[in-house]
């Protein structure tokens, strides 16, 4: 007999951030059985492409590891994949990834291509939706928002149940929102969008304007590229800069999202991403904003997701599961 050869069949989960992407195999009851973390590769900056070869090449190599590793060769039943950007999931086609560089990418053919089973894709912020609505934070909720603040930022939505794509599959973009009086040039190329304060990359952005104007701040003592992890830190100790900028971060983010809530009514938000770690610097000035504006007696619970970095995998094993029963 095989190795493998008998065996319940396994399950792929890849959750492409815009830096890093990690890779997991389940097993038939969604238990992560083993996960590896690979830079994701994309073209330099304002370059794009329809063809990352070289991506697909190393994710197909990390998976063949991966099964490997736990014995489940020729045993793959599926793959459920988030990817950023505007996604159409019913032809597996990436339409546009501002912060990967990529156009017009047919993901799910290629990925099949080179792995022999059905491949299904998603944009990454509904995947990790998927995750929190039913393992993490959203379970038991009908109605939800979450967010995802990393490199870029952007939201999933859940209505009655069901996962809201739009028109032309760009519901949740909320990150390319402009923000008034903002002024900064987003991936996207317009000015001023919401990711580009909002986001564990704008938080780091606003942290070094802090120190370039001359503001007395811990921040100064950073070596190297100064994080969002770096500016939450800072705020442990009670550094003024650093409670400022999650203050504003916050406070911008809430206002985005009272609009959103007036006209969705969710009983949930969510934030998740990088720079969620902040917890409660990021979630006081929400709730402050939400409790001064929302006339309805119920708000919503404003959460950060319970699944950390894991939503995103989790939500893409059972986007696998979910999609390849009905196919």
């Amino acid at each position: 007999m095989k190795r493998g050869e008998g065996m319940e069949k396994g399950i792929i989960g890849v959750d492409i951030g815009g830096t890093n992407t990690v890779i997991g195999i389940f097993n038939q009851d969604l238990k992560l059985l083993e996960k590896v973390s690979i830079p994701t590769l994309k073209p330099d900056f304002p370059a794009k492409t329809s063809n990352p070869k070289e991506f697909f090449d190393l994710i197909t190599s990390e998976i063949g590891k991966l099964i490997e590793k736990t014995g489940y060769e020729n045993n793959i039943q599926c793959v459920g994949m988030g990817v950023p950007g505007k996604v159409n999931p019913n032809t597996g086609t990436v339409i546009r990834a501002v912060n990967l560089g990529y156009e017009n990418v047919p993901f799910a053919s290629e990925m099949e291509t080179r792995l022999g089973v059905p491949v299904f894709i998603d944009n990454d912020v509904r995947v990790y939706t998927r995750g929190e609505a039913l393992a993490g934070s959203g379970k038991g909720s009908q109605n939800l928002i979450c967010l995802t603040l990393g490199t870029g930022m952007a939201a999933g939505v859940m209505i009655n149940g069901q996962m809201v794509t739009g028109s032309d599959f760009y519901a949740g973009e909320l990150g390319h929102d402009p923000v008034p009086e903002a002024t900064y040039l987003c991936n996207c190329g317009k000015i001023g969008c919401l990711e580009t304060i909002a986001s564990a990359s704008g938080i780091s952005r606003l942290a070094n304007e802090a120190i370039e104007s001359g503001e007395q701040t811990v921040l100064t003592l950073t070596n190297g590229t100064i994080s969002s992890k770096d500016v939450y830190l800072a705020c442990l100790q009670n550094d003024e800069a650093a409670l400022r900028i999650f203050d504003y971060v916050g406070k911008t983010l809430a206002y985005k999202l009272l609009t959103a809530t007036f006209l969705l009514n969710p009983e949930v938000i969510i934030i998740g991403g990088g720079a969620a770690a902040a917890g409660k610097f990021i979630l006081e000035p929400i709730r402050e904003v939400f409790h001064k504006h929302y006339s309805n007696n119920e708000l919503p619970n404003v959460t950060i997701g319970s699944l950390g970095d894991s939503a995103g995998l989790i939500g893409s094993g059972h986007l696998a599961v979910d999609k390849n029963k009905n196919n």
